[in-house]
């Protein structure tokens, strides 16, 4: 079983697609304490992290909300 049908990442990253919106996927570390680059954008070293417009927007609930309001439009 793909491990992006279980993660947060993976539920992100299906609901882009099934939105069309075109993404480019950064894979990181899989420990926190290896993720400079994501706490450089957010503050903190939690994924998934969707940047839009400059906005760097984490915690999974957030993004799909931020999708589907997007996806309105």
């Amino acid at each position: 079983m793909p491990t992006n049908l279980l993660c947060r990442c993976g539920t992100v990253a299906r609901r882009l697609n099934k939105s069309g919106i075109e993404f480019d996927e950064v894979r990181v570390a899989v420990t926190k304490r290896d993720r400079p680059e994501v706490e450089a954008l957010t503050d903190q070293r939690w994924v998934p992290v969707l940047v839009h417009r400059g906005e760097a927007i984490c915690d999974s609930h957030r993004i799909l909300e931020y999708v589907e309001w997007n996806d309105g439009r």
